[in-house]
């Protein structure tokens, strides 16, 4: 996610806390509201409206501080509440419940289901839909012997007060808890891209630097040999030609860094034919034409295939065919220098290119046939890839 989004998610997780923490704050707004209405009565019952003044003060509080332990539950990184906090939290919800109800002032019924309300949304915002609907029916089974005692008007109206609370701040919490989900799925996409594009440089890096290096030994080996026979002006062919690989490899890693290196069907047989010429191993390239989709998925497979030719066999011959039956392309390389120990598995380039072909589609299969090593690439064409 973007530095942009991240801050839109603070913000708006900064706002929600806020609205819960004034949501759990309104006992104290419900009880000072409700005094003003009845002044008159407020002063013949002083001392109980002082003591009810405080414990909500208590209430809130403790109503804060649990919210935010509620916050941190859904962020993941909760603490223990102290257990003597809990209790005093509990007390001064018993109070404030038993002297608004004592004071005989209607509006005090509001501020005593307010109370009761808020300290229910104060664990809302770690509980999900199920444990919220639980917990709202939990409270109205408990209101319902209170119809005899208390004004069935009043004690509906706090119901629906506590209802209210409890899903306007399971709402925002659900907001949150989605917000939070977002932004974790944009940070594992943002690194899976990073990963999926360390993971193309890489297999490029080989494919391409594989086939270069083996070129440069090669025609290394060659022009060495040449000094060897006194057949200097061929060896410096071959060591101008090296130079030119050394320097073309500046402009091909750049091209593999920005995603812009394509190869080419005929560009790599004509590159396999030369690599193999100058390596004394004759190439015989017979079959099928390869369909124009399939190209270059195959085109990487001769470079990779003949670049394996050179590193680890003893090869003479090298044959590549390419069949086109029942809507597939199937191509092979055989040679006749297989390495009598091999490696199983195959190697990390083999491993990639298998990688590669699956994900057209196709697969990469290797066997060995006696002193022969063949390596067969599968792909569907056209609609089928």
């Amino acid at each position: 996610m973007g530095d942009g989004s991240a801050v839109v998610a603070r913000r708006f997780e900064t706002f929600v806390r806020w609205s819960t923490y004034g949501t759990v704050s309104t006992p104290i707004v419900t009880l000072l509201a409700g005094a003003m209405s009845a002044d008159r009565l407020i002063r013949t019952h002083l001392v109980v409206f002082c003591v009810a003044v405080v414990l909500a003060l208590a209430l809130v509080i403790g109503n804060i501080l649990v919210s935010r332990w509620s916050f941190d539950v859904l962020g993941g990184r909760a603490r223990r509440l102290a257990a003597g906090g809990v209790i005093a939290w509990g007390v001064a919800l018993v109070g404030l419940v038993v002297t608004a109800l004592m004071m005989p002032i209607p509006a005090m019924s509001v501020t005593a289901a307010t109370a009761i309300g808020s300290v229910a949304a104060c664990f809302v915002p770690a509980l999900d839909a199920r444990r919220t609907f639980h917990l709202n029916a939990a409270i109205l089974i408990v209101a319902v012997p209170l119809v005899a005692v208390a004004d069935t008007l009043l004690l509906v109206v706090g119901a629906a007060v506590i209802s209210v609370f409890l899903w306007a701040c399971w709402s925002s919490a659900w907001t949150l808890r989605v917000l939070r989900e977002l932004q974790r799925a944009h940070e594992d996409r943002a690194a899976l891209t990073l990963a999926n594009e360390r993971l193309r440089i890489s297999r490029d890096l080989h494919d391409v630097f594989g086939r270069t290096l083996a070129t440069i030994a090669v025609k290394s080996e060659l022009a060495f040999e040449l000094v060897r026979r006194g057949n200097g002006e061929r060896a410096a062919d071959e060591i101008t030609a090296v130079r030119r690989l050394a320097q073309e490899a500046g402009g091909e890693v750049r091209r593999v860094v920005r995603g812009e290196l394509r190869a080419t069907w005929e560009g790599e047989l004509s590159g396999a034919r030369s690599l193999l010429d100058s390596a004394g191993i004759r190439c015989t390239v017979t079959g099928d034409p390869v369909p124009e989709e399939s190209a270059e998925a195959l085109a990487w497979v001769v470079r990779e295939g003949v670049t394996n030719v050179l590193r680890h066999s003893a090869a003479t011959q090298v044959t590549l065919t390419t069949t086109n039956e029942d809507g597939r392309v199937l191509l092979t390389i055989a040679n006749d220098g297989a390495d009598p120990v091999g490696r199983p598995g195959g190697g990390t380039g083999l491993r990639a290119m298998s990688e590669r072909m699956r994900a057209l589609g196709g697969r990469l299969a290797t066997r060995r046939d006696g002193d022969r090593f063949v390596l067969e690439a599968t792909l569907p064409h056209g609609e089928r890839a």
